[in-house]
């Protein structure tokens, strides 16, 4: 029997930026999208082509939001601040290498899927679940039997989508830059339907 999904999410990762690209911690730092993560939103508008839309939510941090106008031209985009990445307040612009020097079981930690503050003054996983969860749950309430797209950043769509699903710990790898989920909602519950789907971007001729 043929499952109708009448929710569905598409869950969109940001294009690149330069912080990315050097491996820097961005947190809710307002980082743009560089020439790279452009060239990433306007693949992603082409992977989403065939889909219709009902509505189209960002965060406000910029990389997101223009990644939002590139994919889905002359969209009405709605912001919301739940959607913006964790915070990880004075890790902000330090690579992964200064930051584990920082903490040298940082990535002990992570293996083992222990929750941590990111940086003293930063957000938990915890912290970032409990903002969310509830903001991509409201907007599906909102828009029950329509299709909308959210984008928003790597951690905070990683662990939306665990919950959303019921998964403990790490189960899926993370989004790529401009890449996206699917989640669909029947009969009570979620359901993956697409996991990191993306088109490969064309280098700069």
């Amino acid at each position: 029997m043929k499952i109708e999904h009448a929710t569905r999410l598409i869950l969109l990762r940001h294009g690149q930026t330069d912080w990315n690209a050097q491996h820097r911690f961005q947190g809710q730092e307002d980082i743009p999208l560089n020439d790279v993560g452009r060239r990433q939103a306007d693949a992603a508008r082409e992977a989403l082509v065939g889909i219709e839309l009902d509505a189209v939510y960002a965060s406000p941090l910029s990389r997101a939001l223009e990644t939002a106008r590139l994919a889905r031209p002359g969209a009405e985009i709605r912001t919301d601040p739940r959607l913006m990445e964790i915070n990880v307040g004075t890790w902000g612009g330090l690579t992964w290498e200064v930051v584990k020097a920082q903490m040298p079981d940082y990535e002990a930690k992570y293996a083992n899927g222990v929750d941590f503050r990111r940086s003293p003054e930063g957000e938990t996983l915890a912290d970032v679940e409990a903002r969310g969860v509830p903001a991509v749950s409201g907007i599906a309430n909102e828009h029950l039997g329509q299709t909308v797209l959210i984008v928003s950043h790597g951690l905070l769509l990683n662990r939306v989508i665990h919950s959303l699903l019921g998964l403990q710990g790490r189960l899926l790898g993370g989004l790529g830059n401009a890449h996206f989920s699917e989640l669909g909602h029947a009969h009570g519950a979620w359901r993956l339907l697409a996991h990191n789907v993306g088109v490969p971007t064309a280098p700069p001729r």
